[in-house]
């Protein structure tokens, strides 16, 4: 997230002057900058970061009161102690299990941070349309565009991006169903948090560096100007 940040508030400051046109309901308004496009993004992403942080906080606890919560076999000073230990906050009340509203938070969140980036990403892949030419995703020499048409320079990783973003928001659901669980507890989120939680993760991650990297190398074609990269 800290890369992506930076990578867009120094390509904003770098098109700070690169005259963009402005669109409301997809149809040309008026005038703007790219730098004014990437910055917008870049103080979105540093909320992002805040969120993440405070759900990280709320889901990072820990309980062994017991096996309904009771503390029947151990003080609760006990419990806190290697908590802190751990790291870990520990839960102020709590049955078998923490409960998975924390959880739930965090992926929730973690969806967000996704969907700021299909929000980047889908801005971008608009601007590399033919018809507007105004972005492109660096080609590397020798690169092919598509299969059947080596020409073309289709913005496929932005693309990747869009879709990654589908699957957490996916992810995000199931956390949120997870949170009815049968009175002490039952293991129905236990199968799903052992696919959202470590994928969703790994996912995100994946999709922080590829948009950071694209961001890094987007080839900017000023309005109005001949195809020559800033």
């Amino acid at each position: 997230m800290d890369r992506l940040a930076a990578a867009l508030l120094a390509r904003a400051e770098q098109h700070r002057h690169t005259p963009a046109v402005g669109r409301t309901h997809g149809v040309h308004a008026e005038p703007t900058t790219f730098g004014l496009k990437l910055l917008v993004f870049q103080q979105e992403m540093l909320r992002n970061r805040e969120r993440l942080g405070r759900a990280l906080c709320q889901a990072s606890v820990g309980k062994i009161s017991g096996a309904v919560g009771t503390f029947a076999h151990l003080e609760p000073a006990v419990e806190e102690a290697v908590c802190a230990r751990l790291g870990l906050g520990f839960e102020p009340v709590a049955t078998q299990v923490v409960q998975r509203d924390r959880h739930a938070e965090l992926v929730s969140t973690l969806a967000l941070v996704a969907s700021s980036c299909d929000k980047i990403a889908v801005e971008l892949r608009h601007l590399a349309r033919t018809e507007v030419r105004e972005v492109e995703e660096e080609f590397g020499r020798g690169q092919k565009g598509s299969s059947a048409m080596p020409h073309k320079r289709n913005p496929w990783r932005l693309e990747n991006v869009s879709g990654l973003a589908r699957v957490l928001r996916g992810y995000a659901t199931a956390a949120l169903e997870n949170l009815a669980l049968w009175h002490e507890r039952d293991i129905s989120n236990s199968s799903v948090e052992r696919v959202i939680l470590p994928d969703a993760t790994m996912a995100l991650d994946f999709m922080l560096h590829r948009l950071a990297g694209l961001v890094e190398t987007l080839v900017v074609y000023p309005t109005g100007c001949a195809r020559t990269s800033t």
